[in-house]
């Protein structure tokens, strides 16, 4: 709940900040944000000709996208942009014979035909108004801020040229940095998706794949648990990547020390982009002279007496003396002679030689 009344805040005060940053401009910044803006019904435009202050005129645009102007009366609006809506006063006012080479300046003052979508994690999604020249940030204020299982990653879908193109923002980028690069401003029909913090869950548990982090599921063990668990074939240890503010740390968990103990230091709890993997088991191999022949776990601190017991114990002509190792050494395979007593290595090959007696 911390993390969302922060993110909320920041959201406002980079609305505000960015608000404050360009009020110096005034009406003439909205202006030039707004000229490629295509009017439609309901729209607030404010039209001014240059040395004709009696014709100064604000007006909504009807449902047929028309206004009623000075002198030229009923003018369609609706379809085009202000750049082309000031061209096409000029030229009738002009034409008529009101003004001399007309300089007509158009504004919107409320958006009011375009709306915007926000969907995702986000407390309100829905569709809303641009009713004034609006931000990314702006928006998602609008739409109560991102919940607590929100990504800090948001995508920005747009209809170019008939195309729809998806952009991507980093909420942490957005508020470091209040520009316009990161904070943009927003068209009509555009498509905010708020994604949701999604952790990967890999290599040996029963339902691989990626996990929301969604209330109540927040770290190492609550993800292994929605992944069905760790399979029989998982290893003892787990690796758990962490990305934070750029920094990624690899963090080598022992299950063990995770379920058994309870242990919080190891129990991390997870953010997007965040992943766990989970190793095969180590094992290792028998054969020649034993019982069962084979693949085997290799348990912690195993050592060859008790391989061999795992193998079933020496057959009717298996003998301890020679047994012997194969083992790859600096990625070089190599024949170790072993006692009773020595460790076994994951991946060893066991070779329990006949007894010549």
């Amino acid at each position: 709940m911390y993390r969302v009344m922060l993110l909320l805040i920041m959201l406002l005060t980079c609305s505000v900040g960015m608000a404050d940053a360009t009020s110096t401009t005034g009406v003439k910044n909205e202006t030039n944000v707004a000229r490629d803006y295509v009017l439609g019904a309901g729209d607030l435009v404010r039209i001014n000709v240059y040395g004709s202050p009696d014709m100064l005129t604000e007006a909504r645009l009807s449902a047929a996208g028309t206004i009623t102007f000075p002198l030229i009366g009923e003018v369609k609006l609706g379809g085009i942009s202000p750049t082309a809506s000031e061209k096409k006063i000029s030229d009738l006012l002009e034409q008529g014979g009101f003004v001399k080479k007309a300089q007509v300046n158009l504004v919107v003052m409320q958006f009011q035909s375009q709306f915007v979508s926000v969907l995702g994690d986000v407390y309100k999604p829905g569709k809303y108004s641009l009713d004034r020249p609006s931000t990314l940030s702006d928006v998602l204020a609008l739409a109560g801020g991102i919940t607590s299982n929100g990504s800090d990653m948001v995508t920005l879908i747009r209809t170019e040229a008939g195309t729809s193109i998806k952009h991507s923002y980093d909420l942490r980028e957005l508020i470091a940095n209040a520009d316009s690069k990161s904070n943009p401003q927003l068209l009509g029909d555009d498509i905010i998706y708020v994604n949701a913090r999604e952790v990967s869950v890999l290599g040996q548990v029963n339902r691989p794949g990626k996990y929301s982090v969604v209330s109540g599921v927040r770290n190492v063990i609550d993800f292994l648990s929605q992944a069905g668990g760790i399979s029989a074939g998982g290893a003892d240890k787990i690796i758990v990547v962490t990305n934070r503010d750029g920094k990624v740390e690899k963090h080598e968990i022992d299950v063990d020390q995770l379920y058994r103990k309870g242990d919080a230091l190891v129990n991390l709890e997870l953010a997007d982009g965040d992943s766990i993997y989970v190793p095969r088991i180590p094992v290792f191999y028998i054969y020649g002279e034993v019982q069962r022949p084979g693949s085997f776990r290799l348990e912690r601190n195993m050592n060859l007496s008790q391989a061999i017991s795992l193998g079933g114990g020496l057959s009717d002509r298996g003998t301890e003396r020679g047994v012997k190792i194969k083992r790859q050494v600096n990625g070089v395979m190599k024949m170790i002679s072993a006692n009773q007593s020595d460790l076994l290595q994951p991946d060893d090959v066991v070779y329990v030689s006949e007894s010549l007696f």
